[in-house]
């Protein structure tokens, strides 16, 4: 069987160069990671691809992180993504992750039209 695409991170394949996701669902995950890590300009060609989480997580840690991180990522997915409906977010962040601005994303989505397609995520900035 033939794999659908890479994943994320990018790893020796059993079966190939890379290995390569089996099905729909991990592939979407990989791709939706592929998004987030992306920050706007940074692709050739194309940029207008990526996510401006980044700037968020450089700028102050305030009380309305978690929003406007949400807001990025709704816009990203939007885009180039509108197949996917988020359900849950969460930023998680401690003390030591402020001076170092870093923060953890918790997010589960679904596949727009198929509530039995979810799966979630956590992303590290």
């Amino acid at each position: 069987m033939a794999g659908i695409g890479l994943t994320l991170p990018i790893a020796k394949g059993n079966r190939g160069y890379y290995d390569v996701s089996e099905d729909l669902l991990t592939q979407i995950k990989s791709n939706f990671i592929n998004l987030i890590h992306t920050i706007k300009g940074e692709r050739l060609n194309n940029p207008e691809f990526g996510c401006d989480i980044h700037q968020i997580v450089f700028d102050p840690n305030t009380e309305n992180i978690s929003d406007r991180a949400r807001q990025a990522i709704e816009a990203a997915v939007s885009q180039w993504m509108p197949f996917l409906e988020l359900q849950e977010f969460e930023v998680l962040t401690e003390d030591g992750d402020r001076d170092r601005n870093a923060v953890r994303l918790y997010i589960k989505y679904t596949i727009s039209g198929s509530p039995d397609l979810s799966t979630e995520v956590l992303i590290s900035l």
